[in-house]
């Protein structure tokens, strides 16, 4: 199933090739030698979880439209699991392909010399750092730097570094995307600047930049690049280095979980295990209840051949029921004591085993990473994986909510790397229920004094690299336990969805007018540019930069410019469009006329989907309260709230919330992600509304929330205020409480003083009282007129 981008992630793809274009159009542009200007450099920093594949995918799919011949693209890992995984979601049905449309991807190993040559096509090569970093050359080793005896050409990667065709002028564009770039070494970029690329893409949720790079980063900065991340604004690229993904943007898209927790136990190891079993059956009957559309998962991660009891060397060479390396001993517990079928679960460590002498038990999965190891355990539906730090790089599934850690007998494992492998968000969404939204971690301990300085680890690596997700860590199980509350009594809502019937005949329209360049042959051609390095010969002068304008820049469909521009704005708004329309195969220019026109046709779509959708309710589907995650050190208690207490509010959240509670009507705090939830009908990057607060009065609902003032003037707001459903009925009430006095007639602030309800009366209008103090707000608000 192909994946829609979001806005922040095109807008990331946007913002890398606009700096791109800023370089390559500077004439003081430093160089490395004569022929080959210094590469554009760019660090994508983005937590795990965010799609930087998919961003990286849409940067050289914008990067080749603006080039004048057809790129290379090699894109390497150090991992050949994620090698493999990328290629599956390049290749003819994988979820990135339409990503990528105009490229052919293969293994660098596989790519032939006539396809290097072949100017016309563009190519994704996919390698792992393993199939070039090679010291010397000359031994022959790698396939990559051994010349073929059918051709004579030379080795494929001297061929890669010329990489023209015999007899052609210009060489093609090369671009090496490194994903996990944290990984890449002095001897690896010594190779891979041999190729002299145009463009090196740096991607990493934790960047560092290794010597011989780091040289070429340096001659950006002194030409007045910055390493310091900055977000541009619309059309003014600036001098930066990185391009930064804050960590709000993939946490409120549902990419990554919203919260971390960590418990400590200084226990032994089988209770350990039980907590982390008892939660994870709890959350596999919550997917279930939720229709969750996933089973949730868990990780073993520990020591492999020493003996559990005093951290001496397993011996393999004994009966299996009397070995006491940890995997054995996991895998024994969720056996035999927690009743866990052993077809759901798999080892992949190097555990030693005498399997002649001593053979494991029928069920007994173990995977020790040889070179298929990975593809047929990812084939697997198994639930409970046991594995060392050999699994951790390049797996990650989005199902895995829980991770036992075994930090006991001295371990070296560190936690902060194993959170990665825990934060992707199953379904890309948030659910009612905490543990679906939570990466849960049980740490086993030597001692109780270990566990604050991991959790100060973890804090400091949360604040740095992922601000917005939150992070609670217990030494007490029960106090873990007493986190959780379960509501009172059952509360739903009616969900509201978008209804976009009544845009379907517009943008048929809308869609007819769009001029069709199938048979234009003037309007979709525009140019492209081409920079050399030029060196005087015999005045000992320096190499000068020189832009050349070509004569066409590489060709795009038209689907996928009017897409990939809906989606930057909208996306919900592509699932509207009939794709099919003849003018969509339109071959153009993007950086023609009939472009910019096409740009502006996308524009125009998204605008005519937001005027004539609307949010209307769903019946069969309503939005239970479910149950929530608290501080027990930091909880206000209330009496009439669904909830016995919550511990995420702020002053003025807390004073509306003891108003609405003093009202004696049934209420809930209503959290963000995972949460009651409405979508907004407005082209900012807020895709979802989440009212801070549920009140049930009557048959209706009321959504108070105090910091949705910011919506008022926008059309997004007023069809907040205005949702109703096919009778006309208001069935949920939003109400925004705004500090200060305000005019509904100019909405401006008139006074700092009191408070402001905004409500829609019944002729579409919206209006505004004031009061003196929240209880006169909160007041004002619950009326159901």
């Amino acid at each position: 199933m192909s994946i829609e981008l979001l806005p922040f992630q095109t807008k990331a793809s946007q913002q890398i090739v606009a700096r791109y274009g800023l370089l390559v159009s500077d004439k003081r542009r430093p160089i490395e030698y004569m022929g080959w200007p210094t590469p554009f450099y760019q660090a994508l920093a983005s937590l795990t979880g965010s799609g930087k594949t998919a961003i990286l995918a849409d940067t050289v799919s914008l990067l080749r439209a603006g080039m004048h011949l057809e790129p290379i693209v090699l894109w390497i890992s150090k991992s050949k699991a994620v090698v493999d995984q990328t290629f599956a979601n390049f290749e003819a049905g994988g979820k990135y392909e339409h990503l990528i449309p105009e490229f052919t991807t293969t293994y660098l190993g596989e790519a032939k010399i006539d396809q290097i040559h072949d100017d016309t096509r563009a190519f994704i090569l996919l390698t792992t750092v393993g199939s070039f970093n090679q010291k010397s050359k000359g031994d022959g080793k790698l396939k990559v730097h051994q010349k073929d005896e059918d051709e004579n050409d030379g080795a494929l990667w001297e061929i890669l570094a010329e990489r023209k065709a015999p007899g052609a002028s210009d060489r093609r564009p090369l671009i090496i995307v490194y994903d996990e770039a944290h990984n890449l070494s002095d001897q690896q970029t010594d190779l891979l600047l041999e190729l002299e690329p145009d463009v090196i893409l740096a991607a990493s949720a934790t960047m560092r930049t290794p010597g011989k790079l780091g040289q070429i980063i340096d001659r950006l900065k002194q030409a007045g690049w910055s390493a310091e991340a900055v977000s541009d604004a619309d059309e003014s690229p600036s001098r930066c280095l990185v391009t930064a993904i804050k960590s709000k943007e993939p946490v409120d898209a549902g990419l990554v979980k919203r919260q971390i927790v960590l418990g400590g136990y200084d226990t032994e190891m089988e209770t350990t295990l039980n907590d982390m079993i008892e939660d994870f059956q709890l959350a596999t009957l919550k997917a279930d209840e939720l229709e969750a559309g996933f089973l949730p998962k868990a990780i073993y991660v520990c020591r492999t051949n020493i003996s559990q009891e005093d951290g001496t060397a397993d011996n393999p060479h004994r009966p299996f029921n009397q070995r006491k390396a940890p995997p054995i001993l996991i895998w024994r517990y969720l056996t035999e004591e927690k009743g866990i079928p052993a077809d759901e679960i798999a080892l992949y460590c190097d555990l030693k085993m005498s399997q002649k002498d001593y053979p494991a038990p029928e069920g007994f999965t173990l995977f020790s990473g040889g070179e298929d190891d990975f593809a047929v355990f990812s084939q697997g539906t198994y639930r409970h994986i046991i594995f060392n730090q050999s699994l951790q790089e390049g797996w990650d599934d989005p199902a895995c909510c829980f991770a036992y850690i075994d930090k006991s007998m001295g371990s070296a494992l560190q936690v902060e790397q194993v959170i990665g492998r825990v934060l992707r968000q199953p379904g890309a969404r948030h659910y009612p229920d905490p543990l679906l939204n939570t990466a849960n971690f049980y740490i086993r301990i030597d001692s109780k004094q270990e566990f604050p300085k991991i959790l100060e680890i973890v804090r400091r690596k949360i604040a740095s690299e992922m601000p917005d997700v939150k992070l609670d860590g217990f030494s007490d199980a029960r106090d873990r336990r007493r986190a959780r509350i379960e509501p009172k009594q059952t509360l739903s809502i009616p969900e509201i969805h978008i209804d976009a019937d009544e845009s379907v005949e517009p943008l048929t329209e809308a869609i007819a007018s769009i001029h069709d360049y199938t048979a234009d042959s003037v309007n979709i051609q525009g140019a492209g540019q081409l920079t050399r390095a030029v060196q005087q010969i015999g005045d000992g002068s320096k190499p000068s930069i020189e832009t050349h304008v070509k004569d066409h820049s590489n060709r795009v469909i038209a689907r996928w410019l009017v897409r990939r521009h809906m989606q930057s704005r909208y996306p919900e708004a592509v699932k509207t469009i009939d794709w099919a329309d003849p003018k969509f195969e339109a071959r153009i220019e993007i950086t023609s006329v009939a472009a910019q026109q096409l740009r502006e046709d996308a524009e125009s779509l998204v605008d005519t989907y937001l005027s004539h959708a609307e949010l209307s309710f769903e019946e069969s589907n309503p939005y239970a309260v479910g149950a929530i995650f608290v501080r027990p050190d930091a909880i206000h208690v209330f009496t009439n709230a669904v909830h016995d207490g919550y511990s995420d509010l702020n002053g003025p959240e807390l004073a509306v919330a003891q108003e609405i509670d003093g009202v004696g009507l049934p209420w809930a705090r209503n959290p963000v992600n995972g949460g009651y939830s409405i979508p907004l009908l407005d082209k900012g990057e807020s895709r979802r509304f989440f009212p801070d607060f549920l009140v049930w009065k009557d048959d209706k609902v009321i959504a108070i929330d105090p910091k949705g003032g910011f919506l008022l003037q926008t059309e997004a707001g007023r069809k907040l205020l205005a949702i109703r459903d096919e009778k006309g009925q208001q069935r949920v009430l939003v109400r925004f409480i705004t500090e200060g006095t305000w005019s509904s007639e100019t909405m401006k602030q008139t006074s700092n003083a009191g408070f402001s309800v905004w409500r829609m009366t019944t002729t579409g209008q919206i209006r505004c009282t004031s009061h003196a103090d929240v209880a006169g707000a909160v007041k004002k608000a619950l009326e159901l007129k």
